[in-house]
């Protein structure tokens, strides 16, 4: 006679349950009748075989185990997600005290201060209290480790909601992103600009958007650096109309005299690839607060008051001899306006060894595959998460210049000598390891993680870089068809001399 095996079971009916949703959401996604109509039917026929299973008296005890285990997980991951939770709601609660007086332009009251304190403290108090690793953290009394997987597996599906939320609202909230919206926060609701500085794809415009929000409530005027753009375009312009039968000259606010006038933030994205004839303005104007006056000269001297809200935020990829061609190193001068309200946005995990699992790129790529229930699509496999956030990770600090362990393996002799770093013009950056993941996620399958990957690698224009970055992804159990038979699999990695030790790793 067969033994029972409970686990084959519960695997099935997770698969079963795991099918259900997919047939639910194409219900609701799908137009055609005729197709609904069979996707009613399969989600009939499966929910009869969820219950045939449930039914047979053979399996009822294990599923009724396996139901009453994952309700007491849920239970403990929403214990410690609402301590989580209520955490940052005090920290924020002390934020908001801080940021209303800014915004009142006075000094915080004794009141106000002993209640900053108490909310801090209740912070650092329900913080310590809800990690996992405290004796009295919401994993204490778990008798077995399968218990405390499934506590750590529901944990992690929770905070995998939020992190896709925050993706899909335009900037994931890492703990670099959130020091630095706690600093600059307080000098935009000063009227003070801000400055972001970064290499590409860091986040940098995302970052702006999000403070710009956060501070006046309303979208902010863009304006990209890039292109033929004049000072009479940022500020505004005169534009030739037909009114009652005769043509007249009208002048019309540009989006930085529309965000001052409408009291919104208005974002110079990449500053320093703007004229040189635009910045000499913006040094002017950069010394301005709500309350100050600008007089237009393109419309005849006018005086225009700068209404309550408005502040201006610059993003700006710091110029190199190696990248970012046609961008100007900003001037001392200029940098000087911002104050002490420049910060520099690295890439995610910037100073975890080479070794280590980078945290934040995984985050950045889960939640990017993962669906509304914070559930990883069938299409994916976990490891493959792990093994692009780690390419991309190793990328990132290539391409910023890490030389020290791991890293150097990625940095040609020649480079190294030269003061390069291993990769000049192309990286698997934050952003584009997201629109990566979801490239593959939205295919439905039939896109692969490899062969967007492949695509990539086949797109970047510098030879060396192509091979560095081949490399990186064999080094992560990649296989790239061509590009890697063409550039790497010779046997001679960056260094050349040395042979591609960082393939090994």
């Amino acid at each position: 006679m067969d033994t029972f095996d409970p686990s084959a079971v519960l695997a099935e009916a997770r698969e079963i349950q795991a099918e259900l949703r997919r047939v639910r959401r194409a219900i609701i996604a799908e137009g055609d009748p005729e197709r609904a109509a069979e996707h009613r039917a399969d989600r009939e026929r499966l929910s009869a075989a969820l219950t045939a299973l449930a039914d047979d008296p053979a399996h009822r005890a294990a599923i009724d185990a396996a139901l009453t285990a994952r309700a007491a997980a849920l239970r403990t991951a929403v214990h410690a997600r609402s301590a989580e939770l209520a955490a940052r709601a005090a920290g924020d609660a002390a934020d908001e005290i801080v940021q209303r007086a800014i915004a009142q332009r006075r000094s915080l009251t004794a009141r106000e201060r002993t209640r900053i304190i108490a909310l801090r403290a209740e912070a650092d108090d329900r913080t310590t209290t809800g990690t996992t690793d405290d004796a009295a953290g919401p994993l204490a009394g778990i008798a077995t480790p399968a218990e405390r997987d499934g506590v750590l597996e529901a944990l992690g599906t929770l905070r995998l909601r939020e992190a896709r939320a925050q993706l899909r609202a335009g900037l994931l909230l890492t703990g670099q992103m959130r020091g630095i919206i706690a600093e600059a926060v307080p000098a935009l609701l000063r009227g003070d600009p801000v400055l972001l500085l970064g290499e590409t794809g860091g986040a940098k415009t995302a970052l702006a958007e999000h403070l710009a929000r956060t501070t006046t409530g309303a979208e902010p005027e863009l304006v990209s650096g890039y292109g033929d753009i004049s000072s009479a375009q940022v500020i505004g312009t005169h534009e030739l109309r037909a009114e009652g039968g005769a043509t007249v000259s009208v002048f019309t606010p540009g989006p930085l005299l529309r965000a001052m006038q409408e009291g919104r933030a208005v974002i110079l994205d990449e500053v320093n690839a703007m004229p040189a004839e635009f910045l000499k303005r913006l040094n002017r104007i950069l010394q301005l607060r709500p309350g100050d006056t600008l007089r237009v000269q393109e419309d005849a001297g006018r005086e225009v008051r700068i209404a309550p809200g408005f502040a201006i935020l610059a993003t700006a990829n710091e110029q190199t001899p190696h990248r970012y061609r046609g961008v100007d190193r900003l001037s001392s001068e200029l940098v000087n306006r911002f104050g002490a309200n420049s910060y520099r946005v690295h890439y995610p995990d910037t100073g975890v060894r080479f070794e280590d699992f980078p945290v934040e790129n995984g985050l950045l790529a889960a939640a990017a595959a993962v669906d509304a229930d914070g559930v990883l699509p069938s299409e994916w496999r976990a490891e493959e998460l792990v093994r692009v956030a780690r390419a991309a990770f190793i990328s990132q600090q290539v391409f910023s210049g890490a030389v020290t362990g791991g890293f150097g393996d990625y940095v040609s002799t020649e480079r190294e000598i030269d003061g390069r770093p291993g990769l000049e013009e192309s990286v698997l950056a934050p952003r584009t390891l997201v629109a990566m993941v979801q490239k593959v996620t939205a295919s439905a399958g039939s896109v692969t993680l490899e062969s967007a990957l492949t695509r990539f690698v086949e797109g970047v224009m510098h030879r060396e870089d192509r091979r560095v970055l081949a490399l990186i992804l064999e080094g992560q159990g990649f296989s790239l068809g061509a590009v890697a038979g063409h550039e790497s699999a010779r046997g001679r990695g960056p260094r050349d001399s040395e042979g591609p030790r960082g393939a090994t790793r």
